[in-house]
């Protein structure tokens, strides 16, 4: 059950760090205030949440998984939704990068 309830705050935290990125990122591109006010209001609950996670395992393990969670999410977003294309040595370079982390998690 603790395992479950780790993986969890990992999808949870991860998430949340990649809902703020993209509105931070939305509100670069568009100039939309609400999306760096919703940021603003998530960021202490996000960290909160990542603060509860290292309390259960070691930090470099929950920073390498949150931040695998982070990049593959804010890469998604920037496909489908600000409809961003990928070289094939940028996509070489997401494939090797996650492939570090979990390398570093084994």
């Amino acid at each position: 059950m603790e395992k479950i309830w780790i993986w969890a705050l990992v999808l949870f935290c991860g998430g949340l760090f990649t809902f703020c990125d993209s509105l931070s990122a939305n509100w670069g591109k568009t100039g939309d205030w609400k999306s760096m006010a919703v940021v603003c209001l998530l960021s202490p609950t996000t960290y909160l949440i990542f603060g509860i996670l290292n309390q259960k395992i070691d930090l470099g393990i929950a920073g390498s998984l949150v931040n695998l969670l982070i990049m593959i999410g804010t890469v998604l977003v920037g496909i489908f939704y600000f409809h961003e294309v990928l070289t094939s040595t940028q996509l070489l370079g997401l494939f090797l990068a996650c492939l570090a982390i979990v390398l570093l998690n084994t």
